[in-house]
């Protein structure tokens, strides 16, 4: 397709607020979309032709720079051009034009994505990958892909059929009727694995996530939430994920057979960016290994660089590749990548309608290679090096406000001392032109673009100071 006849975006103007927030346009259409049950949360009517790069521009004209990228929905910014382009493309049009149950009909843009995925971008040692719409849902099938192999394996075990169709028909009705399993999924305490049922039953992170909601009796670990600096809290840490680990293998004894799977973040990023060590995580490995569960790891926010490496988990040094790994977010769709122990061939036992949307994947291949040909993980390294010292030294500036300063990559946090205290933070930041956002009970919680440049990063710290100082008065 002919791009050349395209008129050039505008170039866009410095960060700047130049209305009350919401500006009056802004409130406008909010009042517009009240129909809509999400309208509670908006914030921002962003104008998505003006916005490039990392800044995004309201529809008022005010200009924020942006740490939020929509809870880590974003990777390269503002209509970057080869988001632009693929969008434009043939592969894109095409899928919006002719959508296809993908499992059973699909075109040759899908075998180019599929064939990407396993030659260049999916994590080491992984044989097959399952997409779905959205995060969530893709951690939901990761764990029925869990399930399915746990019970083919018992049933095997107890010289029953592993073909669950082969079953006496009073055992196939039982098992219309809800028989359901007395297997469980491990979880840790403060994990969110998204909201699906299944994903809910795993997520620990906030009350108001679960409330009045069916769950499932599954157990939950502690997860050891390292203090920060680290050297300072070393003795501390290494106790933490002692215990923490010591809970966990009890947990597996208690349940011995029936744990089907252990879940994890690399960083528990809704509950707070809460981290570990890589020692912990090879040790819990380990453990589901021996228990002969599924070592899950969930990289819907993780994944796709935001941490410096594609997948967070490259930074574990884990003996051998997880058993099944959680994809989301940057990739702008769902889904999970699997070793072969964990194919489930059987016809009818994992597939669902949009199983693979390709205009999705013609955004996602697009985004991996320009995540590859601008080298952005190592801007990520090296840019989140830099912010992270920028972070360091504004806690150590204002001590009795801003503790804790952590992160790996663009994956970056800080806490104030409530709740209240660090929704006012924000609230005065983004005044200031600096969108940033929240996880946790009062965590500051920082997801740039994988773009970001150092001069950004500057920026962003100087508003940070400005803020800090005005409010310790």
């Amino acid at each position: 397709m002919d791009l050349s006849d395209r008129p050039t975006l505008p170039s866009v103007p410095p960060r700047r607020v130049v209305t009350e927030l919401p500006g009056p346009k802004a409130r406008a259409y909010m009042a517009r979309g009240g129909f809509d049950m999400q309208s509670r949360y908006r914030a921002v009517v962003m104008d998505d032709t003006a916005s490039r790069g990392c800044s995004l521009v309201d529809v008022d004209g005010n200009v924020f720079l942006d740490l939020f990228a929509n809870f880590a929905l974003g990777a390269l910014g503002y209509n970057h051009p080869a988001l632009v382009e693929a969008a434009h493309g043939e592969a894109f049009i095409r899928a919006v034009a002719n959508p296809t149950s993908t499992p059973f009909v699909t075109t040759p843009a899908w075998f180019e994505f599929v064939e990407a995925l396993e030659q260049r971008y999916a994590p080491r040692g992984m044989a097959r990958v399952f997409c779905v719409d959205a995060g969530g849902e893709g951690v939901e099938s990761a764990l029925k892909a869990a399930f399915i192999r746990h019970g083919e394996r018992r049933r095997e075990a107890a010289g029953l059929p592993k073909n669950p169709l082969e079953l006496p028909e009073e055992q196939q009705q039982r098992i219309l009727d809800n028989a359901g399993t007395d297997a469980v999924v491990v979880s840790f305490a403060g994990a969110f694995h998204g909201r699906g049922l299944g994903p809910m039953s795993a997520t620990h992170s906030k009350v108001i996530h679960k409330a009045d909601l069916p769950a499932f009796p599954w157990p939950t670990a502690p997860f050891p939430a390292s203090r920060f600096p680290l050297a300072r809290f070393a003795d501390q840490n290494d106790r933490a994920e002692v215990e923490a680990l010591a809970a966990l293998e009890r947990i597996l004894d208690a349940h011995q057979g029936r744990v089907a799977a252990v879940i994890v973040e690399p960083v528990q990023s809704e509950g707070g960016d809460r981290h570990a060590s890589p020692v912990f995580f090879r040790r819990a490995q380990e453990l589901a290994g021996k228990a002969g569960a599924a070592f899950i790891l969930d990289e819907v926010q993780t994944g796709l660089g935001i941490s410096g490496t594609l997948w967070a988990h490259e930074q574990l040094d884990l003996p051998r590749p997880p058993d099944l790994m959680c994809f989301g977010k940057k990739m702008q769709m769902g889904g999970f990548f699997a070793t072969s122990a964990y194919d489930v061939a059987q016809f009818g036992r994992m597939y669902q309608t949009r199983n693979g949307d390709r205009a999705r994947a013609a955004v996602a291949l697009a985004t991996l290679r320009a995540i590859e040909a601008e080298q952005l993980l190592a801007n990520v390294r090296a840019t989140g090096r830099h912010f992270l010292a920028r972070l360091e030294e504004l806690c150590e500036r204002y001590p009795a406000l801003a503790t804790e300063p952590r992160g790996r990559g663009f994956l970056l946090a800080f806490d104030l001392p409530t709740t209240a205290a660090r929704d006012d933070f924000l609230a005065r930041a983004l005044r200031r032109g600096v969108f940033a956002s929240y996880t946790g009970t009062r965590s500051v919680r920082l997801r740039p673009h994988l773009i970001t440049t150092t001069a950004d990063v500057d920026e962003a710290a100087s508003v940070f100071d400005a803020v800090l100082r005005e409010m310790a008065g």
